[in-house]
C-alpha cells in the first residue's frame, strides 16, 4: 500500500533562481507541468485498457500528480508504476465491485429507457437509476483518493468513501461535474484524451486534498503541512 509517508520531497532540490526560464517556475515550470500532465494522461489510458485496472490506474495517477507534479519529487513514470503495483490487488477487488454496480445500473437505465412510452413509472425509475449511477461514480473517486493515501481493510475503505461522499456532497457534485465535463470534451474532441484525463486528475486532487486532511492523524497532517510549505 502506498501511503502518505511514501511521498517525500527531494532533500537536495535546488532553490529557485528568479529567472523566468528556471526549471521549477516560470515558463519552463509551466511547460514541465503540462508535459507531465500529458504523460500521466497517456499512462492512465494505457493502464486502463484491461478495464478492471481502472481503479489502480486512477489511484496511481492521483499519487503521481501529488508527488511529481505538485511536490516536484521523484520520477514520474517510476512513481506511477510503483503506486500501480502497490495498490493493484486492493483496487482490483474494489473496482470489480464498482464495475458490477455500474453495469447493472447501466443495464437498468437502458431497459427502462426502452419502455418510456409504455410504462408509467419509467421516467421515475430512469431518474432513480441515473442518480444511483452518479453516486457510484462519486464514491469511486473518493475510494481511489483514500486508497492512494491510507492503508485500511477494503470494507472500511468502501464504507468511509461512501460516508465521505455524502458528508462532502457539494465537493462530490463538483467532482461529478468535472468528470462529466471531461467525458464530454473527450467525446467531442478525441484528441483531448491526450491531456484531459491528466487535467481532471490535477483538478480532482486539488479538491480531494482538502477533504483528505480531515481524515489524517495529527502526525500525518503535520507532515502534510510541512511538505506543502517546502514545495512552494
Amino acid at each position: 500500500m502506498v501511503t502518505w509517508d511514501t511521498i517525500p520531497l527531494s532533500a537536495g532540490r535546488k532553490k529557485k533562481m528568479g529567472s523566468v526560464f528556471r526549471l521549477e517556475g516560470g515558463l519552463m515550470g509551466a511547460l514541465t507541468k503540462i508535459s507531465d500532465i500529458c504523460i500521466i494522461s497517456l499512462l492512465w489510458l494505457f493502464c486502463c485498457l484491461p478495464v478492471v485496472t481502472i481503479g489502480a490506474s486512477t489511484t496511481a495517477a492521483y499519487y503521481t500528480v501529488i508527488k511529481v507534479v505538485r511536490r516536484q519529487s521523484g520520477n514520474l513514470t517510476q512513481s506511477f508504476f510503483h503506486s500501480f503495483r502497490e495498490n493493484l490487488k486492493d483496487s482490483l477487488v474494489v473496482n470489480l465491485s464498482y464495475l458490477a454496480l455500474t453495469g447493472l445500473l447501466a443495464f437498468n437505465i437502458y431497459t427502462v429507457y426502452q419502455s418510456l412510452e409504455t410504462y408509467e413509472m419509467a421516467l421515475f425509475l430512469l431518474f432513480l437509476y441515473t442518480a444511483c449511477l452518479f453516486l457510484v461514480f462519486m464514491a469511486g473517486l473518493y475510494t481511489y483518493a483514500f486508497l492512494s493515501r491510507f492503508s485500511m481493510e477494503r470494507k472500511n475503505l468502501i464504507k468511509i468513501s461512501w460516508l465521505a461522499m455524502f458528508r462532502h456532497m457539494p465537493s462530490s457534485l463538483l467532482l461529478l461535474a468535472l468528470f462529466l465535463l471531461t467525458c464530454i470534451v473527450i467525446v467531442a474532441f478525441p484528441i483531448g484524451a491526450i491531456f484531459m484525463p491528466g487535467v481532471f486528475i490535477a483538478c480532482y486532487s486539488r479538491i480531494m486534498e482538502h477533504i483528505l486532511r480531515k481524515y489524517m492523524t495529527a502526525e500525518m497532517l503535520a507532515k502534510w503541512e510541512e511538505d506543502e510549505v517546502d514545495a512552494q
